[in-house]
């Protein structure tokens, strides 16, 4: 577990919410495809959402649809409803709330993942995953939160927005949690590797200490594996050699540092595994596409 709960910390999964509003009649927008995991929740009412070479799905009361890769998809008052670009939608829908008793009320928003930390297990979950709260209060965490998402949208109160912006972060880790619960480990993926004792000691040791000058052989021995069989069941599962992953891991490490720290360049590289700036800076680069100096230039300003 401590390889998951290290991979959650880092990727700091927080919701952002684009829309909340109540609508009537016939309504429905299209999202085009976007750098972000995507989702829609239904406090009141039903939706359908549709996807391209899939099936339509219908959301009622408490379900929520999540869109791990942020693919392109519809979402419709009814299964064959006409949609406008979710930019128009939202224009319109702005400080507009239908009064009808069968009007939906709907959230719509994204989860800003860091995708570089999150490929592996975003590249092993279906397209859409669609949630729901049960029936029995008590029995699921993420049914639960579910539930009292969708209690807080309905019933204005004070402090609504803090809630509900808080709900909706655990509902990722919740449902996280029980896909790797749920995950076999005749699976193959990313999951099946946290849930592997021996690779999951190497993904802790990996997470862990990024600025420890790893070698195949010291995971290997981590993991309790040889050289060769280490290697092969690493890639296997997670769908990259080990030093990729390593590398990728420490660049999104590296890339928190330079936008939340005043740290120089030269002080990064050791906290990530690199003896010089020189060796850090183009390993980023490449794999960032851009060099660290530029990468902190272009970041937003944390205050």
């Amino acid at each position: 577990m401590d390889a998951l709960n290290d991979w959650i910390r880092a990727i700091r999964a927080e919701g952002v919410v684009l829309v909340r509003t109540r609508v009537a009649g016939s309504w429905g927008f299209s999202v085009p495809p976007r750098d972000a995991v995507v989702f829609h929740f239904v406090a009141n009412g039903h939706a359908f959402v549709r996807q391209r070479d899939a099936e339509t799905v219908e959301l009622r009361s408490g379900e929520l649809v999540l869109f791990p890769r942020g693919s392109a998809h519809e979402v419709a008052h009814s299964a064959r409803g006409k949609t406008v670009p979710v930019d128009a939608f939202l224009a319109k829908r702005d400080g507009v709330a239908d009064r009808d008793a069968k009007a939906t009320t709907l959230i719509c928003g994204q989860y800003n993942l860091d995708q570089h930390l999150a490929l592996p297990a975003l590249r092993a979950l279906p397209l859409a995953v669609s949630l729901h709260a049960g029936i029995e209060p008590g029995r699921s965490p993420l049914g639960d939160t579910l539930r009292m998402l969708s209690d807080e949208v309905e019933t204005p109160n004070f402090g609504n927005e803090i809630v509900v912006r808080s709900l909706i972060a655990s509902l990722f880790v919740y449902f996280i949690r029980e896909w790797a619960e749920a995950s076999s480990s005749g699976a193959g993926d990313w999951f099946s590797a946290m849930g592997s004792p021996s690779l999951a000691q190497a993904l802790t040791r990996m997470h862990g200490s990024p600025n420890c000058a790893w070698t195949i052989e010291e995971l290997a021995r981590e993991a309790g594996l040889s050289r060769a069989a280490f290697a092969r069941h690493f890639t296997a599962l997670i769908g990259e050699p080990p030093h990729s992953y390593l590398t990728r891991w420490r660049m999104g490490i590296a890339a928190q540092l330079l936008k939340e720290t005043d740290l120089r360049v030269a002080e990064i590289a050791p906290r990530v595994g690199y003896q010089s700036e020189f060796s850090f800076s183009r390993a980023f680069k490449s794999v960032r596409g851009i060099s660290p100096i530029h990468y902190r230039r272009a970041a937003p300003n944390p205050g």
